[in-house]
């Protein structure tokens, strides 16, 4: 009875902070990235309006005596579309550019469809796949969590697998959100 009566409040807590919280487009963030190579990255996104994010992202890569500049920007579309078990979820589709300067150079285009869910008002979660022209054609499936230290900062974390001869990419840093 006493584990009963524990987790319906554990639940009951659970279901009160994940009503609460809500997903913030507009942030700065940057720390470390390990794919081809490994480095320093700088991201950002800002919402033009509430169905359009605009997302920037730099990364300065080094494997051995080869330093590579990976740039991202895109448009993710915020769509309308809900989940039954997840109504406070948001769903988007992506577009943008991919570039990569360096020993090679190569640009291409990138789309796909992502997810970012609040869990609780300390941690959120994302998850988006996609497929990149830019190199090696390649697909892409990624997933990561964000965990709130306060309203304006957070840890981020996220892994991307990828698919054919592109390397897997692994990033950790921090954001603040406005």
């Amino acid at each position: 009875m006493k584990k009963l009566i524990l987790c319906t409040i554990l639940g009951a807590a659970l279901f009160s902070a994940h009503s609460q919280a809500d997903l913030r487009w507009n942030y700065i963030g940057a720390g470390y990235a390990d794919a081809f190579g490994d480095g320093p990255y700088v991201e950002a996104s800002f919402k033009l309006d509430p169905s359009f994010v605009l997302q920037a992202d730099y990364s300065r890569l080094s494997r051995g005596a080869a330093n590579y500049n990976v740039m991202s920007v895109g448009i993710n579309y915020l769509s309308n579309f809900k989940l039954d078990f997840t109504p406070r979820s948001q769903t988007y589709l992506m577009l943008g550019l991919d570039n990569v300067s360096g020993a090679d150079d190569s640009t291409g285009v990138y789309g796909g469809v992502g997810l970012r869910h609040p869990l609780t008002t300390q941690v959120e979660l994302f998850t988006q796949a996609s497929y990149h022209t830019v190199g090696d054609d390649y697909g892409s499936f990624a997933g990561g969590i964000a965990f709130f230290l306060s309203p304006d900062w957070a840890v981020r974390s996220s892994m991307a697998l990828n698919s054919g001869k592109v390397s897997d990419e692994f990033r950790l840093g921090m954001s603040y959100q406005f």
